[in-house]
Formats: structure tokens, sequence, C-alpha cells
């Protein structure tokens, strides 16, 4: 058991894993019940471009996309789920500044589209020995 478990963690890197909590996270409130995206101003532009519930089930595939590929160490999952990271990070960022420049959150999810990008170029470099 203490010989998987050391091998657990140490497959868990603290990008990938931190990537995959927001992105679940966002997933699984985005599909409860509650009105997230009415909730501010600054989601307004949220709603423009998908509903809620799409949005929450993009975000659970994500996040699960995540996992799988740090925990599985299949790297063409791995790597796809860093530059969709990317992208949708970059994305949300543009919609939070777009909806509020006065915000931080803006900030902080361009920070994950940053984040992500350097998890994908250090995944690829670690595939070709560099």
């Amino acid at each position: 058991m203490h010989k998987q478990l050391r091998k657990f963690i140490h497959r868990c890197k603290p990008v990938e894993s931190s990537l995959a909590f927001i992105a679940g996270f966002w997933g699984l409130l985005l599909l409860t019940p509650l009105d997230t995206f009415g909730a501010g101003a600054d989601y307004t532009k949220f709603l423009k471009t998908l509903p809620e519930n799409t949005w929450g089930w993009i975000m659970v595939i994500l996040a699960l996309a995540t996992v799988a590929g740090m925990l599985g160490r299949y790297y063409h999952i791995r790597r796809a789920a860093l530059l969709a990271s990317t992208f949708i990070w970059f994305f949300i960022s543009s919609l939070l500044f777009a909806g509020n420049q006065a915000s931080t959150g803006w900030g902080a999810y361009l920070n994950y589209a940053l984040l992500s990008s350097w998890a994908y170029v250090k995944v690829g470099e670690q595939r070709h020995g560099r």
C-alpha cells in the first residue's frame, strides 16, 4: 500500500492537479441548480456564448481528461487536456475582462491559462527527453 501511495503522489503534478481541481470545481458548480451566471454582471458574457449547463459539462470533461492524462500517463490525452485548458482559461479570462476590467478574476484565470501553457510545453519536453 505504501509503495502504491508513493507512486500515486509522484504522478500528481501540482500544476495539473490545480488545473483539474479548478475546472472540476467550476464544472460541478455550474451543473448545480444554482443560477451561477445570473449572480453577477461579470458573467453576462458567459451566457451569451453557451448555456450554464454546457459550460459545466465542458469543465467537468476538462477536469477528467486532465486527471486521466496525468495519472494514467496518457501522453496525448495529457497534452490535449493542457492545450484545451490553455484556450479555455484564456477565453474565460477574456470574458471576465470584457465584463469588468476592474475585477481581479480575469487576472487569476489568465494565470491558469499561462500555467496550462507552461505545463503543455514541459510535458512535451519530458516526452522528448529534454
